[in-house]
């Protein structure tokens, strides 16, 4: 007998729709960069502000976890905002993830994208952006990438252009679940015999 929460069972039968689609699957095999957004998708959204302006933002330290292990079966991560500041940066740095593989700032992310692609030397097929908001929907609406996933908390008219609605808000795991599903299909998961267990209840 394996007691589950009402939330990992919602996320199991998630897990288990997206296993069903061939095509999803066969698309996640092939990924070999994840380029997240911050604001929205790693984050509630929330930001800090004193009388000194725009403050530090509150991560996920599953989603970090997952990241780390990422990175250590061959996947290149890269953290992308429309916002400049330095809460991004030191997440990233704290995680690993080198200075070049983060963009903050941006008024539009397509080409970032693309200078993110031709450093790892992959494709568009090859490449996932997951992010909340307009300037992620936009790269999806640009075609340079060969998939596009969105937290629960992306609003509702942009959620229609994802590949892959993850059941998680932004700055709840939402991440971890991805990548989870991602590793897991592509066999480099670290707990693959456990997700499999729960699978098959």
């Amino acid at each position: 007998m394996i007691n589950l929460s009402p939330s990992a069972s919602a996320d199991i039968a998630w897990f288990k729709q997206c296993l069903g689609n061939k095509t999803l699957v066969e698309s996640l095999k092939n990924i070999k960069l994840v380029i997240s957004d911050v604001d929205g998708t790693l984050t509630d959204a929330s930001i800090y502000v004193d009388a000194t302006g725009e403050g530090g933002r509150c991560f996920s330290i599953q989603d970090g976890f997952i990241v780390k292990h990422a990175m250590q079966q061959g996947l290149a991560i890269s953290f992308m905002s429309g916002k400049s500041n330095v809460s991004t940066l030191e997440r990233a740095k704290a995680l690993g993830i080198p200075p070049e593989m983060c963009a903050v700032g941006l008024d539009s992310k397509p080409a970032a994208v693309q200078k993110i692609q031709q450093l790892c030397k992959v494709t568009p097929a090859q490449t996932l952006m997951f992010g909340d908001d307009y300037l992620d929907a936009d790269v999806k609406r640009h075609d340079v990438i060969g998939l596009y996933a969105c937290p629960a908390n992306t609003i509702f008219y942009l959620q229609p252009l994802a590949d892959l609605m993850v059941p998680r808000c932004g700055g709840d795991g939402a991440l971890r679940l991805l990548v989870d599903l991602m590793l897991f299909v592509q066999g480099k998961h670290f707990a693959q015999d456990l997700i499999d267990r729960c699978l098959n209840i």
